[in-house]
């Protein structure tokens, strides 16, 4: 069952909290994300964090993303990889793709934004 809104950002957390210690879901080439959104990069933690030991965590202060979630609000997501993060600093503006694990909410795509847009 799909949750939305206020259920999935406690889900989310829940989820980084307690996620198993175990590398990262392969991704098919070509996986398109389940949502898109934007906003601006308030931290990159790479592992280990306060967040998750094994996997690298970003925490986006998003808009609404169509579909998922209808307020703007802070949250952090597991990233499919540290590579993600190549070029990334905090207050970037981006776009982001998410992906619908079982254990969570996955950044598997980002593409930094000009001032903006």
């Amino acid at each position: 069952m799909r949750s939305r809104g206020g259920a999935l950002l406690v889900l989310s957390v829940v989820a980084l909290a307690w996620a198993p210690a175990a590398a990262p879901p392969a991704r098919p080439e070509g996986d398109k994300p389940d949502w898109r959104g934007t906003g601006v990069v308030l931290r990159l933690l790479p592992p280990p964090s306060d967040l998750h030991a094994t996997r690298p965590v970003i925490i986006i202060h998003h808009e609404p993303i169509t579909g998922l979630m209808k307020e703007e609000m802070s949250m952090p997501f597991l990233a499919a990889s540290t590579a993600l993060f190549n070029g990334l600093r905090t207050g970037d503006r981006i776009a982001f793709g998410l992906k619908e694990t079982p254990d969570a909410l996955l950044v598997i795509s980002i593409e930094r934004l000009g001032p903006g847009r």
